[in-house]
């Protein structure tokens, strides 16, 4: 799992396995928590 995270616009993109999560208005101290909310959703996501 790999992250992008835009100081400009303070948009987190985290790119999974099975999706992609955007996180908007983020600020750089969230994103270790976010990435682990991104892997708890990749997780639990039923197909």
């Amino acid at each position: 799992m790999s992250y992008h995270y835009s100081t400009i616009t303070r948009t987190l993109t985290v790119f999974g396995a099975k999706m992609t999560h955007v996180f908007k208005n983020t600020g750089a101290g969230e994103i270790e928590e976010l990435v682990t909310d991104a892997k708890f959703k990749e997780a639990s996501w039923r197909a």
